[in-house]
């Protein structure tokens, strides 16, 4: 009977296991270090389209405050003899001529619509964090000064205007809406007036005056916002030299 002798395989030494675990580790840590690096040029990218898209948002907020602050001028022109005008109605109340104006540039103000659909994804998708602090702390201020606006546009301007409305619903001749209404009727033979006294006429200039004033302030206000719109615009072009 043949005896097989057993063959051993030789033991490994610990050194190979060592390099096996390090081969292994720097496998899983090479992998590790590529998606860090892809999903921080992901995010990267990310806050880019973020720029931009706000960016192009500044854009539109320049022309709509453009048009808001022109038709102001053309309304704050309409009240530059206000005080003139209080004097001609003193000597002669029937002379409402000078007052169709005013009234007719207080019946309404313009709202500004701005452009928030970016700060909108940036607040609500968590888009903020993926910013760096000098942009995203410039982009909160924008933020901030502008919804303080939007809540002094809705609450006192909104209420000085509700004040000429309802004052003019009381006040005012009904036959003068075929002038406030229309650019091709003359208010020269219109009467603005349906009372005539001296009380209902000083309060009816009481009201316009300061809705004078709050138009003089909503101007004050959007100029600033257009100075701080046009300093985002060329600060995000100087830093990501967008075309």
């Amino acid at each position: 009977m043949e005896v097989h002798a057993h063959s051993h395989t030789e033991r490994k030494k610990w050194t190979h296991y060592f390099w096996e675990f390090l081969m292994l580790f720097l496998a899983v840590f090479c992998g590790f270090l590529a998606e860090y690096q892809l999903e921080h040029k992901i995010e990267k990218d990310r806050s880019k389209q973020y720029i931009r898209s706000f960016y192009d948002d500044l854009h539109i907020n320049l022309r709509t405050l453009s048009r808001v602050l022109t038709s102001n001028e053309r309304k704050t022109a309409a009240f530059s003899d206000i005080f003139l005008c209080y004097d001609t109605l003193s000597e002669n109340i029937t002379n409402t001529a000078c007052l169709a104006q005013m009234v007719k540039h207080s019946m309404f103000f313009l709202t500004v619509a701005f452009a928030d659909g970016t700060l909108g994804q940036l607040k609500n998708a968590g888009g903020l964090r993926l910013l760096n602090k000098e942009d995203r702390d410039s982009i909160i201020s924008y933020d901030n000064y502008i919804r303080n606006y939007r809540d002094w546009e809705a609450t006192a301007m909104q209420h000085s205007q509700d004040n000429v409305r309802n004052t003019f619903d009381v006040l005012g001749h009904f036959q003068a809406n075929k002038f406030l209404y229309t650019d091709s009727i003359s208010a020269d033979k219109i009467p603005v007036l349906f009372s005539i006294d001296k009380n209902s006429v000083n309060k009816m200039f009481n009201v316009l005056f300061r809705y004078k004033q709050f138009t003089i302030k909503q101007n004050t206000w959007l100029t600033d916002i257009k100075e701080k719109t046009n300093a985002l615009v060329k600060y995000f072009n100087s830093k990501y030299h967008f075309q």
